[in-house]
């Protein structure tokens, strides 16, 4: 009885101590991550006919703002690549100027440069200036004289859907950096505020949802329990630009930081058992996921927020490992094809399948890659 008793406590001391070993890191080399993206871009840039091969619409937008990401990211070498080429291609076909009327635009919103929706590509643009040494203001001078033109016009209503966050916050955050002006950190709070925190009226939107700590679409939505995923994703990303960008003593850092950790917790409360999201977060049976628009932004999202010490490693790695594992292991095809991407819209729909891909989608993958490869490098 001794012997069997003295097994039974070697076999649990054994059983604890697995219990409380790390777990195994499941991310691939740096390298395999950064070949991920090289696929699903190049992939589509391939695909793209002679008509589609330029655009300044708000879909083009996460894609070059990705390839740029994922230029950086890679190291050495970047201005040699064919992605290099097709962004500076891209950058001159448009006179390196925000999007004009030619834009689609939201319904009641203005044409124009002043619709956020046709900001996103001045992120690009001063993405690219940042990189090349010769820091060719001509690069940054359309961008630099429309922002400074919203700033004279001191309009709150110009965030009234919650897209407009990434597609303003990636160019007012950079420029803010470019420039070392704060009116652009201010102004940026100012309508994000406005729209995310502020009101309902007129012109304040209060999508912040302080119950669930989520982000509502519109305010047409505020009350419900429909929380799209995209359209989280597109606010993470904002919280992403705006902190990454913004100085260390910016007075509304610690609005975005707050918000950014709670919906951080909401998101890895939610994660699905496949590591995706689906279209509606709080709805996982009727719209079941995966679903990789609003999947890529949470990864970028929370992979960035351990790389920079603001969310525990301990309690998001998993996550972000495991919502890893589904975008490159079940969205990501051997093509290079990226799919389970939600289409256009603006609420969550059951129109995604394996093969349903955009540029969009594609731009938000890369951006979710430069983190994670950022984040297997220290493990």
């Amino acid at each position: 009885t001794g012997l069997i008793i003295l097994v039974t406590r070697v076999d649990m001391s054994v059983m604890l101590a697995i219990m409380v070993a790390p777990a195994v890191a499941t991310l691939p080399p740096p390298s395999n991550v950064l070949a991920a993206g090289h696929s699903a871009s190049q992939y589509y840039i391939d695909h793209l006919s002679p008509a589609d091969e330029f655009s300044c619409t708000w879909e083009r937008g996460p894609f070059v703002l990705g390839l740029a990401t994922l230029l950086k990211a890679q190291g050495g070498g970047w201005n040699e690549t064919a992605t290099y080429d097709y962004l500076m291609r891209w950058a001159n076909h448009y006179e390196w100027k925000l999007c004009g009327e030619q834009a689609e635009t939201a319904e009641g919103n203005p044409k124009g440069p002043a619709n956020a929706n046709n900001q996103l590509c001045g992120a690009t643009y001063a993405e690219l200036y940042a990189m090349d040494g010769m820091r060719n203001k001509t690069w940054i001078a359309d961008t630099l004289k429309e922002l400074d033109l919203e700033i004279a016009n001191n309009s709150t209503s110009l965030w009234s859907w919650v897209d407009t966050f990434f597609m303003a916050m990636n160019t007012w955050s950079r420029i803010g950096t470019i420039t070392g002006e704060q009116k652009y950190f201010d102004q940026q709070f100012y309508d994000f505020s406005a729209a995310a925190l502020e009101g309902p009226t007129n012109a304040t939107y209060h999508f912040w949802s302080d119950e669930h700590q989520l982000f509502y679409r519109d305010d047409t939505f505020l009350g419900s329990t429909v929380f799209w995923a995209r359209g989280n994703g597109w606010a993470m990303g904002a919280l992403v630009a705006a902190l990454e960008h913004s100085p260390p003593n910016d007075p509304h850092r610690a609005v975005y930081l707050d918000l950014f950790v709670k919906q951080a917790a909401s998101l890895k409360a939610i994660q699905t058992s496949d590591g995706c999201w689906g279209p509606s977060l709080l709805n996982e049976t009727g719209y079941p996921p995966p679903e990789t628009t609003g999947t890529s932004s949470f990864v970028y999202g929370l992979a960035y927020g351990v790389n920079q010490g603001i969310l525990p490693r301990a309690d998001y790695l998993p996550v972000v490992e495991r919502a890893w594992g589904c975008l490159d292991g079940i969205a990501l095809q051997n093509s290079g094809l990226f799919g389970y991407c939600q289409p256009v819209g603006g609420s969550p729909e059951h129109n995604v399948s394996p093969n349903s891909t955009s540029d969009f989608c594609v731009g938000l993958f890369l951006l979710a890659v430069s983190e994670v490869a950022k984040l297997a490098a220290t493990l």
